[in-house]
């Protein structure tokens, strides 16, 4: 396990230098705002390093290519206000630290100097996107090579009946996983509940200048929350039970009255998608090898 993570730290270990590296860079920085001849530029400019550096910290981790972005605008900050400070022209910027090791680019509109190839350090993938976006790369990647390969060895009516029974059917049975799971959620809940007790506290109108009544219990939970269950009832002088057994649905806000309509819904749904999807992805291959063979 230990040897498998070992790369993947390593590719982080640059940037975490580099941005360790600029934090320095801006703590030991000269320039303070109330420094004698510092202007409204000035100010602007180290504001927006510090901005760029605090993001960069915040997505070092969780989008590890926003944090290069942001990275790379402090330091293009960083440069304005050091040209702004020593007057310097804006392609002649005031060399970096020696041990910070950073690629500063030059302020906008600068042309870039021509780099070694051998100097430059290419992000790896896993630093450029998040872990959904290669996923989702990596599986259309797979279904375009997937289709060629049904065209070839089959047809091509083969290869667009795959593309197209692929996409519904990934899509219906998304819908009907959702649909699914929500009552699936709901019924957990109320397997997980169980039979409590709520007292009466007292008779309502139901809403303002409503005509209709509504009889008040209340459940108290061993961890101090209240329930209210409202049972509607036709006139304020009729009598309510003390108290009244209830079964307490586990879960925020639970619907059971629209469980049967979801899974009327969903399992279709699910079912079909499925199928259809099958019939896509290997159906098709199999359709397009007995050709080929045949």
């Amino acid at each position: 396990m230990g040897g498998a993570a070992a790369p993947r730290v390593g590719r982080k270990r640059p940037f975490q230098g580099q941005l360790t590296a600029f934090g320095e860079m801006l703590a030991g920085h000269p320039f303070a705002t109330d420094r004698p001849g510092a202007t409204h530029e000035m100010a602007v400019e180290y504001a927006r390093a510090l901005d760029a550096y605090e993001r960069a910290t915040r997505e070092a981790v969780r989008d590890p290519a926003l944090a290069r972005r942001e990275l790379d605008d402090g330091l293009a900050a960083l440069n304005r206000l050091n040209v702004l400070l020593v007057g310097a022209l804006p392609g002649d910027p005031p060399p970096p630290p020696k041990d910070a090791r950073l690629d500063k680019p030059p302020p906008a509109g600068t042309p870039r100097p021509p780099v070694a190839a051998v100097g430059r350090t290419k992000p790896g993938l896993r630093d450029r996107y998040t872990r959904e976006q290669l996923l989702l790369r990596a599986g259309l990647s797979g279904l375009a090579c997937y289709i060629t390969l049904v065209g070839v060895l089959g047809s091509w009516q083969y290869a667009v009946f795959c593309l197209v029974g692929t996409n519904f059917g990934v899509g219906l049975a998304a819908g009907g996983g959702v649909f699914t799971g929500w009552p699936v959620a709901q019924l957990r809940g109320a397997l997980k509940g169980g039979r409590v007790v709520a007292e009466y506290t007292g008779t309502k109108r139901s809403g303002s200048g409503g005509t209709s009544w509504q009889q008040h219990y209340v459940h108290v939970r061993p961890d101090g929350g209240a329930l209210t269950y409202r049972r509607d009832v036709p006139s304020e002088s009729r009598a309510p039970l003390p108290t009244r057994r209830l079964w307490l649905v586990a879960g925020a806000k639970p619907e059971m009255f629209l469980t049967p309509l979801a899974l009327l819904l969903g399992v279709p749904l699910l079912l079909g998608g499925t199928a259809l999807t099958l019939a896509a992805v290997p159906g098709t291959l199999i359709l397009a090898l007995a050709h080929h063979h045949g």
